[in-house]
């Protein structure tokens, strides 16, 4: 039921686009974290990652790319349940949204405003 609702959130097209990536923060445990993994979809707003991690609704993480360096803070907004297609990622939004993911074959939705 709660992958239906975050489905009716989607405002941008999705695309799939695996990016290295360095993903840190705190997990649920409170402890500091750091792990390369990598983007399995990407939009406007933010992403679906890869974690071997157990994290929370609602925290804050950091990204680091690891093609160009790029860093950016993101909210955790999803979490794959176990047992699912999902287990093992993490959907996460922008805390200020920017250019980042450096797709030069953006969809036409992911425009400024």
């Amino acid at each position: 039921m709660a992958t239906q609702q975050y489905a009716e959130r989607r405002r941008w097209t999705r695309v799939p686009h695996k990016l290295r990536i360095i993903l840190s923060g705190v997990d649920a445990d409170g402890f500091n974290f750091a792990e390369e993994t990598e983007t399995t979809v990407v939009s406007k707003e933010g992403a679906a990652v890869r974690t071997a991690y157990n994290l929370k609704l609602g925290q804050e993480v950091s990204v680091c790319t690891k093609e160009n360096s790029r860093v950016g803070q993101f909210q955790v907004v999803w979490l794959g349940a176990k047992g699912t297609a999902g287990e093992g990622k993490v959907g996460i939004e922008w805390v200020e949204p920017r250019c980042f993911w450096g797709i030069d074959f953006a969809p036409e939705d992911w425009a400024s405003k």
